[in-house]
């Protein structure tokens, strides 16, 4: 499966809305184009889960009307489906019970979502459904920003810390536009004390570097930037 994203379904089914939100930002970075799906209630998520395939399942146990724990155990007498479980319970019992019912990770919170995105990763591996070396693609870039590993039509291109981290963030989020102020903080902090202008010189070397796909970074007029086909 590419792991670009495309047709990759994701279920996070997390009561607390901020986090499920925070999950969900996170996944979209990492899984472009992939579908995900939002539940905040054990009873719609197991309903969900009937009705729907998941590549990937995030599993919070402390959940209104049906726990997650129920929901595994349900789940389980069905599919093989991938559950990482997140969990304020990090009691050993609580984690031993999750493994009991076929889960393939258990994340205690407070947790770091940048941790949850590499177990997810971890997970479908050993599903086979990505490889740590693959590949994603947009239009006539290939990238796996991983390994730092950029390529243009097939040719391998060098960018620094700075410059690759603009890409991520352009790749990420296509059509979105960007003002120099937010890419400032986004890229250097909000504790940046440089200029405006950095970013543009950035930008100009990434445009050199990029070639063909130069392109792809949009000026857009007395604002900012965008990244579009």
């Amino acid at each position: 499966m590419n792991k670009r994203g495309v047709d990759m379904q994701f279920l996070i089914v997390e009561d607390e809305k901020q986090l499920n939100d925070l999950l969900y930002d996170y996944i979209s970075d990492s899984f472009i184009d992939a579908k995900i799906t939002q539940v905040y209630d054990g009873i719609v998520a197991l309903n969900t889960i009937n009705t729907h395939k998941f590549d990937l399942i995030l599993l919070d146990v402390m959940l209104p009307h049906m726990n997650g724990f129920d929901i595994c155990k349900h789940l389980r007498e069905k599919h093989d489906t991938p559950v990482i479980m997140l969990s304020a319970l990090s009691d050993e019992e609580n984690q031993l019970k999750g493994f009991d019912l076929g889960i393939d990770d258990y994340v205690t919170k407070p947790y770091s979502p940048k941790i949850v995105i590499k177990k997810i990763k971890s997970v479908l591996s050993r599903y086979g459904q990505i490889t740590q070396k693959q590949h994603m693609t947009y239009g006539i870039i290939r990238y796996n920003f991983d390994h730092h590993e950029v390529f243009v039509s097939d040719e391998p291109i060098k960018l620094n810390k700075k410059e690759l981290e603009l890409l991520k963030l352009f790749i990420s989020h296509p059509g979105r536009v960007y003002t120099r102020d937010e890419l400032l903080n986004l890229i250097w902090g909000y504790d940046y004390m440089g200029y405006d202008r950095t970013v543009d010189t950035h930008i100009k070397r990434l445009r050199q570097k990029l070639k063909d796909a130069s392109k792809y970074i949009q000026t857009v007029y007395k604002t900012g930037y965008k990244f579009e086909k």
